[in-house]
């Protein structure tokens, strides 16, 4: 059994809900000067608030016409917001038949406004049409050459190619090929090398009972990526904080190292870091008489249940950037999420086509990111009882 955390997603609980109310007002766009061309932009007030609370959202995607689709995680549930978000309705329902899911995950966006949905809970994609009916499904988990494939897609292009980190050979690496996969001729080839987070290994059992337990080290530097519609990848290296854009021929622009002011790591800071451990991906990987199964779920460990801030070895600072706040945006341009203190406001770098930063975004205090639309972009207010609130704010344009 191999289990696999991922401090992916925010902590959040369940929670109920289907009707939801619009707050419209201006938004509110405050920028000031960073370095040379580079701006500093602020949002002040979102233009609408959605007035019921969500345990975790792991997925958003804007239709054009306006509808907002959402996949909560804890509540295992997928809904859709009407385009003034004043109403929430569930598309399909709860169960392991053609139409159903059990965990729906991340949503990515397919041509003529299908969505692909990562279901965990059933271990398969499903491709949801625009009219909420779900068409095919491909299995998470894969035999390939005798051995087990497993495919959770963190970006798709216009042309429906999936781009992942193969895993699922539960053999501990230092670095991993970000890949390509095209699923209707089944072809895949590499786009880039990125460097892993740093991880532990214990093992017990031996034979087909054998288990380990793999835990990743704290704020260890790791490369992050994501992937433009037009099949463009973007990396963002740890080494020196410098991103790399691949062109889908393999052609690759180098921007300059992004200069930054290293962040000292405290005790709020581990705190929060192991609070992050809770709702990650569990993944289990068991062999039964040499048969490969997997498991998958995210979520629901409670922060109690989870290792305490001791049993981890701590660097003296924070990397530039979280890995898994690597996001491209609507126009083309690369969100970077950065490390600050615990407790302060998010931070995005952005950055241009040539690899540079062109900007920076302070989010309000206490939201995350979430999603984009055409124009807009979507964040959550986590409350005290770790309840998620949805806005939608003006996106910015620099």
């Amino acid at each position: 059994m191999i289990p696999e955390i991922s401090p992916l997603a925010r902590r959040s609980r369940p929670a109920g809900g289907a009707m939801f109310g619009l707050l419209a007002s201006a938004a509110t766009l405050t920028v000031a000067p960073l370095h040379g061309q580079e701006t500093v932009l602020r949002l002040e007030e979102p233009l609408a608030r959605y007035d019921e609370p969500f345990s975790m959202i792991t997925g958003l995607r804007e239709l054009t016409d306006g509808r907002v689709m959402i996949a909560d995680a804890l509540d295992e549930s997928l809904y859709e917001l009407d385009p003034d978000l004043t109403v929430a309705t569930m598309v399909g329902r709860n169960g392991q038949g053609p139409q159903e899911y059990r965990q729906p995950d991340a949503l990515f966006p397919l041509a003529a406004d299908t969505t692909l949905m990562t279901d965990l809970g059933n271990g398969r994609l499903t491709v949801v049409a625009p009219d909420g009916s779900f068409a095919r499904t491909i299995p998470i988990s894969q035999d390939r050459d005798g051995g087990l494939l497993i495919i959770l897609p963190a970006g798709v292009d216009r042309l429906g190619r999936l781009y992942f980190e193969p895993r699922g050979d539960g053999v501990l690496r230092d670095s991993a090929a970000v890949v390509r996969w095209a699923p209707e001729g089944e072809t895949t080839d590499t786009v880039a090398t990125i460097k892993l987070t740093d991880v532990t290994e214990t093992t017990s059992g031996g034979g087909n009972e054998m288990r380990t337990r793999v835990m990743p080290v704290p704020l260890s530097p790791e490369d992050g990526w994501a992937v433009a519609p037009d099949g463009r990848v973007a990396v963002v290296r740890a080494a020196d904080y410098s991103v790399e854009w691949v062109r889908p021929d393999g052609v690759v622009t180098r921007g300059p190292a992004t200069p930054y002011d290293p962040v000292p790591v405290r005790v709020p800071d581990k705190e929060e870091w192991v609070d992050g451990l809770s709702n990650g991906i569990m993944m289990m990987v068991t062999n039964e008489n040499g048969q490969m199964r997997t498991s998958m779920r995210r979520g629901g460990m409670g922060r109690r249940a989870g290792p305490g801030v001791d049993r981890f070895e701590w660097p003296e600072v924070k990397p530039p950037f979280d890995p898994d706040g690597v996001r491209v945006a609507p126009d083309g341009s690369l969100w970077v999420r950065r490390y600050v203190a615990a407790g302060e406001r998010s931070t995005y770098d952005i950055f241009g086509a040539d690899g540079r930063r062109v900007g920076r975004l302070v989010l309000p205090e206490g939201r995350s990111l979430v999603g984009f639309g055409a124009g807009s972009v979507y964040l959550t207010r986590t409350d005290d009882l770790d309840f998620q609130w949805l806005e939608r704010y003006s996106r910015p344009q620099l």
